[in-house]
């Protein structure tokens, strides 16, 4: 799917996400949106439209099954995998669906880059360094319509650890129970081990690949992993180029 040139619109709302800087309750933040977010284009249908088949899928054969939460992952980086991520996101909270999207990948965050916030926030990174803390201290409420975001928060050198933590599997737990869908981008899962530990805490997958870049042999070797780690996986996602 190719990028778009055009300029990216800018929303302002109110949000209660603590900044790196201070902490803030009451904060109101700035969000460019990137013409990436193909839900929101007014150009992009077929990319759109493409999103939305994914989103009947999860919502008539996961969603209906009493199922709140995916992880998106791929084999190698380049794919589309934040893509996907973000615009599912945005997709189900157009439903009318109460979603929260978290940036997972504490190695090249990449959610900023579709929902940039106006200054850098916390995020996963420090609310998992801070398990005593409530989440909604670390999340972004309503930045559209039924869409709450939770950032990454910077490049976390401990990411392994921190996944590892029982307070990452007791956030998401918490996220499961307060929102209607959580998704979770994460990176590459041939590159680190993290998307392995997400998708198993989670439960279920979605796995994306790329148009004559993913090798078949990459994504087999992927289901296995996430299947022998106890992740279900949900489907599969063919990105263009």
């Amino acid at each position: 799917m190719k990028a778009s040139k055009t300029a990216a619109p800018v929303i302002e709302v109110a949000s209660s996400t603590q900044p790196l800087a201070a902490v803030s309750s009451d904060a109101e933040y700035r969000y460019e949106l990137s013409p990436d977010l193909v839900m929101l284009s007014d150009t992009r249908f077929a990319e759109a439209e493409a999103i939305r088949t994914v989103r009947t899928h999860v919502m008539a054969r996961h969603m209906e099954d009493g199922r709140r939460g995916l992880a998106v992952c791929a084999a190698t980086a380049g794919v589309g995998c934040s893509f996907t991520a973000a615009n599912l996101a945005v997709a189900l909270s157009q439903a009318g669906i109460a979603t929260l999207l978290i940036d997972g990948d504490l190695r090249a965050p990449q959610i900023q880059t579709f929902i940039k916030p106006s200054v850098p926030t916390a995020g996963l990174k420090q609310c998992l360094a801070a398990p005593d803390r409530p989440a909604s201290d670390f999340t972004h409420q309503e930045v559209l319509p039924n869409l709450s975001v939770m950032y990454a928060g910077g490049v976390a050198h401990d990411a392994q650890e921190l996944l590892a933590s029982e307070a990452f599997k007791r956030l998401i737990e918490r996220c499961l129970r307060d929102f209607q869908f959580t998704i979770i981008d994460t990176p590459a899962a041939a590159d680190v081990a993290d998307a392995l530990r997400i998708g198993s805490v989670i439960g279920y997958t979605l796995i994306v690949a790329k148009a004559h870049t993913t090798r078949s042999s990459e994504v087999a070797v992927l289901a296995r992993q996430l299947q022998g780690d106890g992740a279900e996986i949900v489907g599969a996602v063919l990105n263009d180029n």
